[in-house]
């Protein structure tokens, strides 16, 4: 079951969404909280999810477990961000958090378009992360040329989870909407220059100004992450 909170009443129109959840290198995630933050946008609601077939443990206490996420809003952008730790692990419950999202925003306002994000696998991939798209109508493909950014055409033949049902479901509302998926070459690692491909696309569509140098930061965080892992995972006592 999901439960909607408000924290801030808002209306407006002509809203501009980005809405992008964990994935592959959590992409989305890292678009999605990493924007929401640059910008200065402000916490107005969240979306608590609470049907888990398992409790939370700790020091012996027993709490529900739950899955939160927030909608930001910067008001001299129009802009709403829906972002979050994690993904629902249920078809059901993904449907009720794209649903229930949906229904937010369209109480807010009438939304010009909606932008999801997330990684896309090339194990090939080097340099820095190529941005590829769809789209929820062929007019659209034009915005994507425009900023030359690839289509995805028949190499790829569906987008799992939210970071594909959103764009379906909105445009199912008459809500345009496209998506940016940025290559990686790591499925197992968060992936922070994958998002900055994608902020930086996402900010030359819509002239949105963001810093994204934090972005190279956090890469190098993970770098080290992993050099400390296998530094630990050298060390540890073994046979053979």
């Amino acid at each position: 079951m999901i439960s909607i909170k408000d924290h801030q009443k808002i209306t407006s129109d002509n809203l501009l969404v980005f809405a992008a959840l964990p994935d592959m290198g959590k992409v989305g995630g890292l678009a999605s909280s990493f924007l929401s933050n640059q910008v200065g946008a402000e916490l107005i609601a969240t979306l608590t999810l609470a049907e888990k077939p398992w409790v939370d443990v700790k020091d012996g206490i027993v709490t529900s477990a739950t899955d939160i996420y927030s909608i930001y809003f910067k008001k001299d952008q129009n802009m709403l961000i829906l972002t979050g730790t994690s993904q629902p692990e249920d078809s059901r419950e993904l449907f009720s958090l794209c649903t229930t999202f949906l229904d937010f925003c369209q109480k807010v306002g009438t939304v010009r378009r909606l932008y999801t994000a997330g990684g896309s696998f090339n194990d090939l991939q080097t340099g820095e992360p190529r941005v590829v798209g769809v789209v929820t109508s062929p007019q659209l493909k034009e915005v994507l040329l425009k900023f030359k950014i690839d289509i995805i055409s028949g190499e790829i033949s569906s987008i799992t989870w939210f970071n594909g049902l959103i764009l379906g479901l909105a445009a199912n509302r008459g809500i345009s909407g496209i998506g940016l998926y940025a290559e990686i070459s790591d499925k197992s690692v968060p992936q922070p220059l994958a998002a900055k491909s994608i902020v930086k696309a996402f900010g030359r569509i819509e002239d949105v100004i963001v810093d994204t140098k934090p972005l190279d930061r956090q890469y190098e965080e993970v770098l080290d992450n992993l050099e400390r892992r296998k530094g630990i995972a050298e060390s540890r006592p073994g046979i053979g």
